[in-house]
């Protein structure tokens, strides 16, 4: 799970999907875009945490040979989880910021 292809490589994957629907998004005028880009930012702060957590259990072995055939750096795989946590919190915002509009437009 700690390979740097597997490691960045599934995360940059998310960003890319997370562009092309948020591209959808801004000229399309369905709804439900949104919810699919916070599906795709949770999911990327999800596979990030889970790569973390398998970097924390190796510390936890003291497996210093696997740690050290790292060719990256290990806080390196706190960008993927921090930038989806952002995009998280930013499309949750969105998500909360239409049903009051929705609300507003129904009254």
């Amino acid at each position: 799970m700690l390979n740097p292809y597997f490691a960045f490589g599934v995360p940059i994957f998310l960003l890319f999907l997370y562009i092309v629907f948020a591209i959808i998004r801004k000229k399309s005028k369905l709804h439900y875009i949104g919810f699919v880009l916070l599906l795709i930012a949770t999911f990327t702060m999800a596979f990030s945490f889970q790569v973390l957590q398998g970097l924390w259990t190796l510390e936890d072995n003291n497996s210093t040979e696997q740690l050290n055939a790292l060719r990256y750096s290990p806080e390196l795989l706190w960008i993927p989880l921090i930038l989806g946590g952002v995009l998280a919190v930013l499309n949750l915002w969105r998500g909360v910021k239409r049903v009051q509009s929705f609300r507003e437009d129904s009254n």
